[in-house]
Protein backbone atom coordinates (compact mmCIF):
# COMPACT_ATOMS: atom_id res chain seq x y z
CA UNK A 1 0.00 0.00 0.00
CA UNK A 2 1.04 3.45 -0.99
CA UNK A 3 0.15 5.78 1.79
CA UNK A 4 2.84 8.44 2.39
CA UNK A 5 0.72 11.50 1.53
CA UNK A 6 2.40 13.83 3.22
CA UNK A 7 -0.73 15.45 4.93
CA UNK A 8 0.52 19.00 5.97
CA UNK A 9 3.79 19.40 4.02
CA UNK A 10 2.51 22.51 3.59
CA UNK A 11 -0.28 24.73 5.45
CA UNK A 12 -1.85 28.08 4.90
CA UNK A 13 -5.04 30.42 6.76
CA UNK A 14 -6.38 33.36 5.70
CA UNK A 15 -10.34 34.47 4.41
CA UNK A 16 -11.42 31.85 7.09
CA UNK A 17 -9.97 28.89 5.82
CA UNK A 18 -6.84 26.75 6.59
CA UNK A 19 -5.53 25.24 3.54
CA UNK A 20 -3.36 21.58 4.08
CA UNK A 21 -1.14 20.56 1.26
CA UNK A 22 -0.51 16.71 0.64
CA UNK A 23 1.57 16.17 -2.32
CA UNK A 24 2.31 12.81 -1.99
CA UNK A 25 -1.21 11.41 -2.14
CA UNK A 26 -2.22 9.03 -4.59
CA UNK A 27 1.37 8.22 -6.45
CA UNK A 28 2.49 12.02 -6.03
CA UNK A 29 -0.62 13.13 -7.87
CA UNK A 30 -1.18 15.21 -4.90
CA UNK A 31 -4.03 16.99 -2.87
CA UNK A 32 -5.38 19.94 -0.86
CA UNK A 33 -7.82 19.71 1.79
CA UNK A 34 -9.63 22.91 2.61
CA UNK A 35 -11.11 23.66 6.48
CA UNK A 36 -12.86 26.03 8.48
CA UNK A 37 -11.08 27.84 11.23
CA UNK A 38 -12.13 25.00 13.36
CA UNK A 39 -10.86 22.23 11.57
CA UNK A 40 -14.19 21.07 10.65
CA UNK A 41 -16.09 21.13 7.08
CA UNK A 42 -13.70 19.15 5.15
CA UNK A 43 -13.18 20.02 1.46
CA UNK A 44 -10.50 17.97 -0.61
CA UNK A 45 -9.59 19.44 -4.00
CA UNK A 46 -7.20 18.23 -6.53
CA UNK A 47 -5.63 19.35 -10.44
CA UNK A 48 -8.23 18.80 -12.89
CA UNK A 49 -5.59 17.79 -15.09
CA UNK A 50 -3.20 16.43 -12.72
CA UNK A 51 -1.35 13.16 -13.25
CA UNK A 52 0.86 11.17 -10.90
CA UNK A 53 4.26 12.82 -10.14
CA UNK A 54 2.69 16.56 -10.42
CA UNK A 55 2.99 16.84 -6.74
CA UNK A 56 0.11 19.32 -5.85
CA UNK A 57 0.05 20.36 -2.45
CA UNK A 58 3.61 20.92 -2.51
CA UNK A 59 2.70 25.01 -1.76
CA UNK A 60 -0.42 26.14 -0.57
CA UNK A 61 -2.44 29.59 0.20
CA UNK A 62 -5.26 31.55 1.12
CA UNK A 63 -6.22 34.69 0.75
CA UNK A 64 -7.85 37.62 -0.59
CA UNK A 65 -11.15 35.02 -1.34
CA UNK A 66 -8.93 32.62 -3.28
CA UNK A 67 -7.16 29.43 -2.54
CA UNK A 68 -3.77 29.02 -5.14
CA UNK A 69 -1.97 25.17 -4.79
CA UNK A 70 1.52 24.96 -6.44
CA UNK A 71 2.34 21.57 -8.74
CA UNK A 72 5.83 22.29 -9.41
CA UNK A 73 6.56 19.16 -11.68
CA UNK A 74 3.19 19.28 -13.89
CA UNK A 75 3.84 19.00 -17.31
CA UNK A 76 1.80 21.64 -18.90
CA UNK A 77 3.89 21.85 -22.05
CA UNK A 78 5.77 19.04 -23.44
CA UNK A 79 9.15 19.24 -21.36
CA UNK A 80 8.98 17.73 -17.42
CA UNK A 81 8.38 19.81 -14.30
CA UNK A 82 7.87 23.10 -15.46
CA UNK A 83 5.10 23.20 -13.14
CA UNK A 84 1.99 25.21 -12.60
CA UNK A 85 -0.36 26.71 -9.79
CA UNK A 86 -4.12 26.37 -9.67
CA UNK A 87 -6.64 29.08 -8.14
CA UNK A 88 -10.24 27.83 -6.68
CA UNK A 89 -12.55 30.12 -4.76
CA UNK A 90 -12.77 29.56 -1.07
CA UNK A 91 -15.22 26.74 -1.51
CA UNK A 92 -12.86 24.58 -3.64
CA UNK A 93 -14.17 25.78 -6.94
CA UNK A 94 -11.77 25.26 -9.64
CA UNK A 95 -11.38 28.42 -11.02
CA UNK A 96 -7.92 28.58 -13.43
CA UNK A 97 -4.45 27.04 -13.70
CA UNK A 98 -1.64 29.16 -13.85
CA UNK A 99 1.97 28.73 -15.62
CA UNK A 100 4.23 30.96 -16.64
CA UNK A 101 4.10 32.70 -19.66
CA UNK A 102 8.08 32.55 -20.15
CA UNK A 103 7.92 28.42 -19.30
CA UNK A 104 5.96 26.62 -22.12
CA UNK A 105 8.36 24.74 -24.12
CA UNK A 106 12.19 23.98 -23.49
CA UNK A 107 12.23 27.66 -22.11
CA UNK A 108 10.47 26.70 -19.07
CA UNK A 109 11.60 22.62 -18.69
CA UNK A 110 12.70 22.14 -14.53
CA UNK A 111 11.56 25.44 -13.89
CA UNK A 112 9.25 24.29 -11.34
CA UNK A 113 6.88 26.39 -11.13
CA UNK A 114 4.38 26.84 -8.32
CA UNK A 115 7.83 25.24 -5.61
CA UNK A 116 5.95 28.11 -3.36
CA UNK A 117 2.45 30.07 -4.12
CA UNK A 118 1.37 32.93 -1.79
CA UNK A 119 -2.05 35.40 -2.41
CA UNK A 120 -2.60 38.52 -0.63
CA UNK A 121 -3.64 41.99 -0.98
CA UNK A 122 -4.68 41.65 -4.10
CA UNK A 123 -2.10 39.11 -5.94
CA UNK A 124 -1.01 35.91 -6.56
CA UNK A 125 2.60 35.49 -6.48
CA UNK A 126 4.16 32.19 -7.53
CA UNK A 127 7.87 30.89 -7.11
CA UNK A 128 9.76 29.13 -9.70
CA UNK A 129 12.79 28.10 -7.69
CA UNK A 130 15.18 26.50 -10.87
CA UNK A 131 14.38 28.93 -13.36
CA UNK A 132 17.19 29.47 -15.45
CA UNK A 133 17.20 33.40 -16.40
CA UNK A 134 18.23 35.09 -19.25
CA UNK A 135 19.81 31.63 -20.53
CA UNK A 136 22.76 31.81 -18.01
CA UNK A 137 23.61 29.03 -15.70
CA UNK A 138 23.24 25.09 -15.98
CA UNK A 139 20.39 25.36 -12.87
CA UNK A 140 18.07 28.06 -11.63
CA UNK A 141 18.63 31.20 -10.42
CA UNK A 142 14.87 31.17 -9.60
CA UNK A 143 12.00 33.90 -10.23
CA UNK A 144 8.82 35.00 -9.15
CA UNK A 145 6.13 36.21 -11.10
CA UNK A 146 3.03 37.96 -10.03
CA UNK A 147 -0.25 37.65 -11.17
CA UNK A 148 -3.95 39.48 -10.56
CA UNK A 149 -6.67 37.38 -9.00
CA UNK A 150 -7.70 35.77 -12.08
CA UNK A 151 -4.48 34.54 -12.92
CA UNK A 152 -3.84 37.60 -15.42
CA UNK A 153 0.75 37.73 -15.35
CA UNK A 154 0.93 41.73 -13.94
CA UNK A 155 4.85 40.93 -13.69
CA UNK A 156 8.03 39.19 -12.48
CA UNK A 157 10.59 39.40 -9.95
CA UNK A 158 13.98 38.24 -10.28
CA UNK A 159 17.36 38.47 -8.01
CA UNK A 160 19.52 41.26 -9.10
CA UNK A 161 22.21 39.19 -7.83
CA UNK A 162 20.94 36.00 -8.44
CA UNK A 163 23.90 33.71 -10.07
CA UNK A 164 26.13 35.28 -8.51
CA UNK A 165 28.88 34.22 -5.36
CA UNK A 166 28.38 36.74 -2.33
Amino acid sequence: NYVDDRFGHSVAVGSGKIVVGAYLKGIDRGAAYIYDLDGNNEVKITAPDGSSWDEFGTSVAAGSGRIVVGAPLNDPGTYFNQGAAYLYDLDGNYITKIIAPDGVGISGAGDHFGTSVAVGSGRIVVGASNDIINGIGVTGQGSVHIFDLDGNEVGIITASDGGTTP
